[in-house]
């Protein structure tokens, strides 16, 4: 080497020097302790070249770990050798690295020199790629750049390192040894020097190694030979010539195979793995097949991972998408905007309280059978045959936006929103979707009371209201046993109440005081509630707590008060239309298309009646239970009103009329029944009568009966006989679409 000629150049000048003093001096030479000198200076020469060629050799380590952490390739385990560390990897390959803390037992040279310090060749990330920098003295940092300037990725060509043989300065290479730059970094010193690894450390998923200057690598381990597509299998529909990348995962592989249809292209690429339809002009290629890889362990274990592709149109497996905007939801309401995704299916939407789902679903395989249940409680409810006959006014055409407010809803109460897909004969078509759930927000309750005095007849009652705050909305009306009885809580009441009102609340709120409001429709000799409570007529929901004042009817006295009801004139809607286009808005009941005009008759006594139209003949039925029916479940209809009508079929189905006659005092007499037929014979073509119906029904409409239900009615099942729950409720019901609570246990 050039640096050990010189140094003998400089020896040999000694030796000469000191043989002319000896024959000058004729005395014996000794010259042992310049032989110890040359050996201690040729065993550092040794010691630095070692350590250069350490230096390289751990740079290039250090690239070979870097390369296998782009490529993904794992570590199967670290072995610890005692001065060091072998890392196996999942291809095969291992490489060997010195314990960085023994290389610092080294660091100190003999005799009180410094120890030997490498050039501090680093690594520095940026976007994911790993770049070879250098680190100064001072601790800054720059990247190592080659002679066009550029950066040099780790996976490229390592730098090399020497030790410089004129200035003994480390010098660095980018050029494959070509030039050389020099460090200005000495190398003086002895014993083995720093190691570019600091250390190496591993928990039950990585492998985290630690270079000299802080940067820690993370490496992952081998898991169980796995691959996975991450399409959790379903089928890749693509068009001619699309590509599709999917983010794979791969562990425990030392060799990897991939197969595919033919025409088509799969491959691992740096973005993922890569499948590419054949082009639209290939037409020997196949359309549809299975992509497959074949995986295999260092130990000879083998995995197979298939993906099945198509060319075409994916067929739609997300039929609906529920939102709910989070600035819609208040404490008693929620605006759900749900859509459907295939237009050819009907469906529906709704929402339920996470205790309804807890108490009468228990888990969603049992929707099926609960949802059914609710369907016919539903049709029962509304006063349909069947469940069959319900859906063609509750289900929604595919291409419907359901954008619904629901109202009444319990406060700080979590909802679960779903939809489904059925046909028109009640087979489900779709599962159940679930969409967001979310909870309405604290009740936001004023100080409001009320001091009300009640004065009853036999069949009304006089209300005085008294609010605490004069200028406060509030609603105020008569309920009778019947909510407490079945546990309906204040809450439950004011919140059905404000349901059933929806957007009409704000018509029927009141302010200030309030005397002689009348409620009637009530039968003699029962008990009733007295009920008042705040509102807010913009949510259309109650603010305030619910103050309640009980009191009882009187009983009724004997009355001869008799009314009578005919039905005999009854017209189809599609002739009528055909008459007057504007009468085919009637048409809102498909499975009722005709309206029956009722008339009644009265005599002395009577000043108004009770009446209903039941589904069926139930003349039959005993009296008494017939007649406490039609008390609860009947409209008022006031002498002189004009008649109402209901949406028949003319199918020659029979229909029974209920009139209980009631005179001035309040008093019920004897009830009168009537069984009537409808059929496609007997409909009227008289349409100069329907406008004398029609007109006399739209100018005069009753607003005094305890029910004021709307002017075009429906006739009513028996065997679905609901009590009165609120007097003055107009027939405003929740959309027959809507299910708010699970009404089959109301």
């Amino acid at each position: 080497m050039k640096l050990i000629n010189n140094l003998g150049r400089i020896v040999v000048g000694t030796m000469c020097a000191g043989a002319i003093m000896l024959a000058a001096n004729s005395c014996q030479f000794d010259d042992t302790h310049l032989k110890d000198s040359l050996e201690d200076l040729n065993e550092r020469v040794d010691a630095l070249e070692d350590f250069c060629d350490q230096i390289q050799s751990e740079i290039e380590t250090l690239q070979d770990i870097i390369q296998k952490l782009q490529e993904k390739v794992t570590v199967n385990n670290v072995v610890d050798n005692g001065d060091g560390y072998t890392i196996n990897f999942s291809d095969g390959t291992s490489v060997t690295i010195t314990d960085g803390e023994d290389g610092k037992d080294g660091q100190d040279g003999q005799d009180g020199e410094d120890g030997m310090t490498p050039p501090t060749i680093i690594v520095m990330e940026e976007n994911g790629v790993y770049y070879w920098g250098y680190e100064y003295a001072d601790g800054s940092r720059d990247f190592i750049e080659d002679e066009n300037g550029d950066k040099i990725p780790v996976t490229g060509e390592a730098p090399q390192v020497r030790i410089n043989p004129e200035t003994g300065n480390w010098e660095i290479s980018t050029d494959g040894g070509i030039t050389w730059e020099d460090t200005g970094m000495p190398s003086t010193g002895a014993g083995t020097g720093e190691s570019i690894f600091a250390g190496v450390d591993e928990d039950e998923n990585y492998v985290y190694l630690t270079l000299r200057d802080g940067t820690v690598i993370t490496l992952p381990k081998t898991s169980e030979l796995a691959f996975d597509f991450g399409t959790n299998g379903e089928t890749l529909y693509f068009e001619r010539g699309e590509s599709k990348t999917l983010t794979y995962t791969l562990s425990g592989a030392t060799d990897v195979t991939i197969t595919k249809p033919d025409g088509w292209r799969a491959a691992i690429e740096e973005t993922g793995f890569v499948i590419t339809a054949p082009a639209a002009e290939n037409t020997f290629a196949e359309t549809e097949g299975l992509v497959t890889v074949i995986v295999i362990s260092a130990n000879g274990q083998t995995l197979i991972a298939e993906q099945p592709v198509i060319i075409g149109t994916a067929p739609v497996t997300d039929y609906f998408t529920i939102e709910v905007p989070e600035a819609e939801i208040t404490a008693s309401s929620a605006r759900i905007v749900a859509s459907c995704n295939d237009p050819a299916i009907y469906w529906t939407s709704q929402i339920m309280t996470q205790d309804e789902f807890d108490m009468y679903v228990g888990d969603k395989a049992n929707m099926e059978q609960y949802f059914m249940d609710l369907l016919e409680n539903t049709a029962n409810y509304y006063g349909y045959s069947s469940v069959v006959e319900l859906l063609p006014d509750f289900l929604y055409p595919g291409d419907y936006l359901d954008d619904y407010t629901y109202s009444g809803l319990y406060s700080e109460t979590k909802y679960l929103t779903y939809a489904v897909g059925m046909d028109l004969e009640a087979n489900f078509t779709t599962d159940f979707y679930w969409g967001p759930e979310f909870t309405t927000l604290e009740m936001q309750v004023i100080d409001l009371t009320f001091d009300i005095v009640a004065t009853p007849t036999t069949t009304e009652v006089s209300l005085d209201i008294y609010p605490s705050d004069k200028a406060a909305y509030y609603f105020a009306t008569a309920i009778d046993d019947w909510w407490r009885s079945y546990g309906y809580t204040d809450e439950d009441i004011m919140n059905d109440i404000c349901s059933q009102y929806s957007f009409l609340l704000p018509y029927y709120a009141q302010t200030g005081d309030v005397t002689g409001y009348v409620v009637s429709g009530m039968n003699p000799g029962m008990d009733y509630y007295a009920i008042a409570f705040g509102v807010d007529i913009n949510a259309y929901t109650f603010n305030s707590a619910l103050t309640v004042e009980p009191f009882s009817t009187l009983e009724g006295e004997e009355t001869d008060a008799y009314a009578e009801a005919n039905c005999t004139n009854y017209w189809s809607i599609a002739d009528l239309e055909a008459y007057n286009p504007s009468y085919g808005a009637f048409l809102s009941d498909p499975a009722n298309p005709n309206l029956a005009a009722i008339d009644y008759t009265y005599n002395e006594t009577a000043t108004s009646a009770v009446f209903v139209m039941w589904i069926g003949d139930v003349s039959e039925t005993a009296y008494d239970e017939l007649y406490s029916a039609t008390m609860s479940q009947g409209d008022i209809v006031y002498k002189g009103d004009p008649a109402p009508l209901y949406y028949v079929a003319l199918d020659g189905s029979y229909s029974t009329l209920c009139t209980i006659g009631r005179d001035a005092a309040g008093n019920f007499g004897d009830m009168h029944i009537s069984v009537v037929q409808f059929t496609e014979e007997g409909k009227s073509t008289d349409f100069a009568l329907f406008d004398e119906y029609y007109n006399d029904l739209m100018s005069t409409a009753s607003v005094n009966s305890v029910s004021a239900k709307s002017n075009f009615l429906s006739p009513v099942d028996i065997e679905s006989i609901r009590v009165m729950e609120v007097s003055l409720a107009p027939e405003k019901k929740n959309d027959i679409r809507k299910i708010t609570s699970a009404v089959s246990e109301r």
